[in-house]
């Protein structure tokens, strides 16, 4: 059964839910509430804290037209992924004036307990293999990993933006 992200959190706290998979802020309030127990935290707990938790994904079609766009849209993602790791109180404070969410606090931990920095390290090849053959194995995925990679990644534009956003 799914329920709505905020539903989730009070049902949690009822003892009508079992479990619950949060996305920030709301790991952060039930921490801070004290509700629950984290069972698997992806930015700290192996094998998942190893690869990419997030992608910037594209139609092929828009990335072929518009290169120039495409590189100037992820170039403007890392340079915000930067500014999450290196100034996690400004990336905060960002959050809450632009209505983010409500709670400073929360949005903090959130910017200091995500590794931001860890783009330039990990090897998105090998998190989107991973990922596939997770998705594959839950009968969620069709194809493998292989004919994803070769059909549907295009590293092009990471490669030389990592090149030119030495850190």
């Amino acid at each position: 059964m799914t329920h709505q992200t905020a539903d989730s959190a009070e049902l949690l706290a009822a003892g009508k839910l079992d479990a619950l998979i949060g996305f920030p802020p709301v790991p952060q309030e039930l921490r801070a509430k004290r509700i629950g127990q984290v069972i698997v935290n992806s930015s700290v707990d192996r094998p998942w804290s190893q690869y990419f938790c997030c992608t910037v994904a594209a139609r092929k079609e828009f990335v072929q037209r518009n290169p120039a766009a495409t590189k100037r849209a992820v170039r403007a993602i890392l340079k915000a992924t930067d500014v999450c790791a290196l100034e996690p109180a400004r990336a905060a404070r960002t959050m809450v004036d632009r209505g983010f969410t409500k709670a400073y606090d929360y949005a903090l931990a959130t910017m200091r307990e995500i590794p931001y920095n860890r783009w330039r390290e990990y090897d998105p090849e090998d998190s989107v293999r991973f990922y596939a053959l997770r998705l594959r194995e839950v009968g969620m995925l069709k194809n493998n990993p292989k004919k994803i990679l070769a059909d549907g990644t295009d590293w092009r534009f990471l490669n030389e933006l990592k090149k030119e956003l030495k850190g």
